[in-house]
């Protein structure tokens, strides 16, 4: 029996350390993939802009060449933003992520464009991904972004050049707003907030459609119309859908303490995730309207349909008479003294026109007509 319990305490020695041996070999893998850009080149060449600023001071850089100005920058009470316009070049996020020690399961996240909005800690910085929604000639254009929040500096990542952070470049670069005398998290905060008035912008030209649709429904449905109501709400429901995560990533910066967003930047954060909580509401009422305006739709096609059987089945109605007395006449007997009176033919049809003129009459008063 000791002889067994041995062997069988040796044989669970060896697997635990098999185990151990190709869990390393897993991990070491995990870490040494490549790194793949997964969704859509929507630029040509990738761009970088670096800002560095103070309350005093400000400097701007386009197309950085390497990221040794970057390290350079980073003292107090300096803040970075870099931004980049463009995913797809590899080797230049590799050397970013060794010039700043970004895990490359985060730069596997930037680098899939289509992961759900997301927030995690790391130790040297708090990784947020978001979706972009914006609508442009009525299409929606979806965009994925990610940021990298550290001590004293904002990494932004953008699949194409677009005016989302137009506003706030302006306000770094004229010193408008708190924005220069606060720190990285504040920039974090104000990049957000304007992700989110893209949302707001898309729900109010949905909402402008919703009260052009609901003028047009009344009066003239038609498939065309059924169709753009169909493509709004798909509209809504992705907006919906991009915003839920979107603010469990709020609710996740604001739930536990992190070492990257000072205790007096929490309230940027829970504006933030009130300004979620609306868009999230403003979509969620979108789409039951839009949802009524199909009701209606059918309603009113229904309501067209019954009014073109009323019309039909008025005219079926007043001839079925007519077609009697045209039938009784019709037949070749000899013995019709209507027939050879001299009269017939025109009393005959004055008969016809006052059973039209009776029915009609008859309809007007049960409202049928």
């Amino acid at each position: 029996m000791k002889r067994d319990k041995g062997i069988f305490q040796g044989l669970k020695s060896l697997t635990n350390l098999n185990f151990g041996f190709y869990s390393k070999l897993r991990s070491d893998a995990k870490a040494k993939a490549e790194l793949t850009f997964i969704g859509e080149k929507k630029v040509e060449k990738v761009r970088s802009q670096l800002f560095v600023y103070n309350e005093h001071d400000v400097k701007e850089t386009e197309q950085l060449k390497d990221f040794s100005e970057f390290e350079k920058q980073r003292i107090d009470p300096n803040v970075l933003w870099l931004n980049f316009h463009g995913l797809h070049d590899i080797k230049l996020f590799e050397a970013l992520g060794d010039c700043i020690g970004i895990d490359r399961f985060t730069l596997r996240q930037t680098l899939d464009t289509t992961q759900r909005p997301k927030v995690e800690e790391n130790e040297n910085y708090l990784f947020f991904s978001v979706k972009s929604i914006l609508a442009k000639n009525d299409q929606l254009h979806v965009e994925h972004l990610s940021f990298l929040l550290g001590k004293n500096y904002v990494v932004s990542f953008q699949e194409q050049k677009g005016d989302h952070f137009d506003h706030i470049r302006k306000k770094i670069r004229e010193n408008l707003g708190m924005l220069r005398k606060k720190g990285s998290d504040y920039l974090l905060a104000q990049l957000l907030d304007a992700v989110l008035d893209n949302y707001f912008e898309t729900l109010d030209a949905i909402n402008s459609n919703i009260e052009r649709f609901g003028s047009e429904i009344l009066f003239s449905p038609n498939q065309n119309l059924l169709l753009n109501i169909e493509s709004k709400k798909k509209s809504a429901e992705t907006i919906k859908k991009s915003l839920k995560p979107f603010l469990e990533a709020l609710n996740t910066i604001l739930d536990g303490p992190t070492p990257f967003v000072q205790k007096g930047g929490k309230k940027y954060f829970r504006d933030l995730k009130n300004s979620c909580s609306s868009s999230m509401e403003e979509a969620d009422s979108s789409l039951k309207s839009l949802e009524s305006l199909t009701n209606i739709y059918f309603s009113s096609l229904t309501h067209k349909m019954n009014e073109i059987m009323k019309v039909l089945t008025t005219v079926a109605t007043i001839f079925i008479p007519l077609t009697f007395i045209v039938g009784v006449y019709g037949m070749n007997f000899r013995n019709m003294p209507e027939l050879e009176w001299r009269y017939g033919y025109f009393v005959t049809l004055g008969v016809m026109g006052g059973i039209v003129i009776l029915m009609l009459i008859y309809f007007k008063r049960k409202g049928w007509l």
